[in-house]
Order: C-alpha cells, then sequence, then structure tokens
C-alpha cells in the first residue's frame, strides 16, 4: 500500500522550518543523520510535518543544501494560483568546522527559486 502524502490546500501557507530548524537538520545530517527517515552518503530526508518534507545535501566539503518542500504537492482552485505557490524553500549553509558553527550562504527567500536553483547547482558542481 502507498500512502500518499496530504496535498497543502491553495489557501493556506505551508509552514517552512525556522532557521534554527534549518540548521538542526543540518547538523544532524552532518554528524550522520539518525533523525532522517531514508539516506546516504550525500543527502538525507527528514520529515517535517504530514505536509512537508526536508532534503538536506551535502552540496561539496561543508557546504549543505537545505530545502523544504511538500511532496503530496499542492491543491490549486485556479491555474494562476500554480505561479503563486513557493514550490519549496531552500538554505545553502557553511559549516565552520574550526569554531564549530554554520554560517547562511544563501536562501531562496532572498534570491528567489531560480537563483537559488543555480547557485545550488554552482556549489554543487566546484
Amino acid at each position: 500500500m502507498t500512502y500518499a502524502r496530504p496535498l497543502i490546500p491553495y489557501q493556506e501557507a505551508p509552514a517552512y522550518p525556522t532557521y534554527l530548524e534549518v540548521e538542526a537538520y543540518a547538523e544532524d545530517f552532518r554528524t550522520g543523520g539518525e533523525h532522517a527517515y531514508a539516506k546516504d552518503e550525500r543527502w538525507a530526508k527528514y520529515w517535517l510535518s504530514s505536509k512537508l518534507d526536508i532534503l538536506a545535501s551535502l552540496l561539496k566539503a561543508d557546504i549543505y543544501g537545505i530545502v523544504a518542500y511538500p511532496p503530496g504537492g499542492f491543491e490549486v482552485a485556479l491555474a494562476d494560483d500554480i505561479e503563486k505557490a513557493e514550490i519549496f524553500r531552500g538554505w545553502i549553509l557553511q559549516y565552520d568546522r574550526h569554531h564549530a558553527r554554520w554560517s547562511l550562504l544563501v536562501r531562496s527567500e532572498e534570491v528567489g527559486v531560480d537563483e537559488f536553483i543555480r547557485l545550488r547547482r554552482e556549489y554543487k558542481a566546484e
């Protein structure tokens, strides 16, 4: 039996994680992904809520991408609603091993989804 995740209704804003929660997911993944429901060496998936998942990935040494997305997708009333939907929210973080702390390099809310995707690919390619 396949478990279908619920859609996010068009009038409901997704409950994306806070930056502190994003850091916690990055740290869990960096230290082995103990709380992930699926993982390998380069990525881990976490269940944030019934409507949102988190994907943590290693882009390159000490650079991590965190993406919150609705695996069930969005419910839309009108075709124009599709363009307004924030299909995911993402962050790119860097871990400073010397000082044992995280710093935010990029977040999709500031640069937009297209630029975030471009930057994520750029970090991954290096």
